[in-house]
């Protein structure tokens, strides 16, 4: 197939994507919806939301509040530490980076992490490119760390919640963790 053609099924592929999330979204209270009393039907009880007399109504329904759901708006903290003895077992490197994740989280009290992502930078290939295998693996040892550092703010370390990925921006230094927060909305 050309590209053009593999375009089309792409936009197609997002379109039905659009449409899954958008009917995922859709939440009810539990009840069944119920076709508003027709006024000549003798059996007809109005539920309390309608209205029992003609006309315009004199209040407007208020909207509830959203609820569920990862906050769009992120946070993030940086970590720094020396890659190779932090996922060599350095205890000292450890202790660093619990530190700094414990002082960074402070400024969150109150709130909980729901959704977690650890992009790692640690070492250079041949040519000054990151080495995206040794920089996932140093993401994933920090993720492993984030529970012990703050446990009131940070979920049980699971794969599904808290990631670890590999940051390949030659600009930032060896051996930064960088660890984008979501939190619920409420």
């Amino acid at each position: 197939m050309t590209g053009v053609h593999m375009a089309g099924w792409l936009f197609a592929d997002l379109l039905l994507v659009m449409v899954v999330v958008l009917l995922g979204g859709e939440t009810t209270d539990g009840a069944e919806p119920r076709p508003p009393c027709a006024a000549a039907s003798p059996s007809c009880i109005p539920s309390p939301s309608e209205p029992t007399h003609p006309g315009p109504s004199t209040s407007a329904p208020a909207s509830p509040p959203p609820s569920g759901g990862l906050d769009p708006h992120t946070r993030s903290i940086t970590v720094r530490t020396n890659p190779e003895a932090f996922m060599g077992g350095s205890a000292r490197a450890a202790a660093s980076v619990r530190r700094q994740v414990a002082r960074q989280t402070r400024k969150f009290r109150g709130k909980r992490a729901a959704f977690v992502m650890v992009f790692g930078n640690a070492g250079r290939l041949p040519g000054g490119a990151v080495d995206t295998g040794t920089s996932t693996a140093f993401a994933e040892a920090v993720a492993r760390l984030l529970p012990s550092a703050a446990p009131e703010f940070f979920p049980q370390y699971h794969k599904e919640i808290i990631r670890g990925y590999h940051n390949t921006d030659p600009g930032i230094p060896s051996g930064t963790a960088e660890i984008e927060l979501f939190f619920l909305l409420h």
